[in-house]
């Protein structure tokens, strides 16, 4: 069984939106618009500044909107579709601090919310968020304290916990959260992620590697953790023809110095996916066959109303192809 969610543009102007064009009402409408179409969750990501590789393609600032806060806006505007902060910076978020916002969420959404959470980039770009404070962090050391510490603070009426980044005592729960269990997401690769996500996550996050990668990882996970499961996420510009997909992501990025290209070239040859319903088809459907229960479509737009189109046109004509 496979779940298709979809992405917010909050903190994507100038990756997948235009500079100066996301505003509270496209976030609000294409959030109604994925809950009526059925999709099962809506991803927003975090950056805190603009990542140097953004900065040099466009020619003005992106705007971004805090996806925690954007969630319990969205939350008001809805009932049924889930929230998934995808990913947040989680070294950036002391855990104390985050549990409580995460069970405020979770209650005023009756249910409706996870976590994702990733290492946020390079270790430069840490520091240069921390200064002096990043002196000595082992960030996936401190990940690592940081989902242990949500975890017990989420299901334990006190919590203690001692560890080198993270000590509390007697640390009660006050906001009651509607889950029991907080379904966490973890993003990353390598053989510091399997045992993160096999000792503190429910579901691997994978944005870049091949199927055959993702199989393997899955086949790993399956023997440390196996009720881990996989999600994976693809930008995608899907349209009645190829060239359209390509004139979208074009509109998307007007100005752009250079222009993103679709899977199979260039840097990231697994994250973006332009053309044809069937051709958008093809290649979701080997992650799905590699082990992918939920596949997130994010997609290059110009505005809500050709997020919204596309939307449709995926629900329409990829999605009853790739849960069959």
């Amino acid at each position: 069984m496979v779940v298709i969610s979809t992405g917010l543009p909050n903190c994507r102007e100038g990756r997948l939106n235009p500079v100066g064009a996301v505003d509270p009402r496209w976030l609000r409408e294409a959030t109604q618009a994925a809950e009526d179409l059925g999709y099962h969750s809506v991803w927003l990501n975090e950056f805190l500044t603009t990542d140097p590789a953004t900065a040099a393609n466009v020619e003005a600032t992106p705007g971004y909107y805090d996806p925690l806060t954007t969630i319990a806006y969205l939350s008001a505007h809805t009932t049924t579709i889930r929230f998934l902060p995808s990913v947040l910076v989680l070294p950036m978020h002391e855990p104390i601090l985050l549990t409580r916002q995460l069970q405020a969420l979770d209650a005023l959404s009756a249910g409706r919310v996870a976590l994702g959470v990733g290492l946020g980039g390079t270790a430069d770009a840490y520091r240069s968020l921390r200064g002096s404070a990043a002196g000595g962090v082992n960030r996936g050391t401190m990940m690592s304290e940081y989902l242990a510490a949500v975890r017990l603070l989420w299901e334990s009426p006190v919590a203690d916990f001692a560890g080198r980044y993270v000590q509390f005592e007697g640390v009660a729960r006050t906001a009651r959260p509607v889950q029991e269990r907080l379904p966490v997401y973890v993003a990353g690769g390598g053989d510091a992620m399997i045992e993160r996500v096999a000792a503190h996550g429910d579901v691997w996050v994978d944005a870049l590697e091949t199927p055959e990668r993702v199989a393997a990882v899955r086949e790993r996970l399956a023997g440390a953790a196996p009720a881990v499961t996989v999600a994976r996420q693809f930008n995608v510009s899907i349209a009645g023809s190829s060239s359209a997909a390509l004139e979208n992501v074009r509109a998307s990025l007007p100005g752009a110095r250079k222009l993103p290209v679709a899977t199979g070239s260039g840097p990231a040859p697994n994250a973006n996916v332009f053309g044809t319903p069937d051709e958008v088809y093809e290649i979701l459907v080997r992650y799905r066959d590699a082990g992918a229960t939920e596949i997130a479509a994010l997609f290059y737009s110009p505005t809500v109303e050709s997020a919204v189109a596309q939307m449709e046109l995926f629900q329409r004509e990829v999605t009853p192809r790739l849960a069959g």
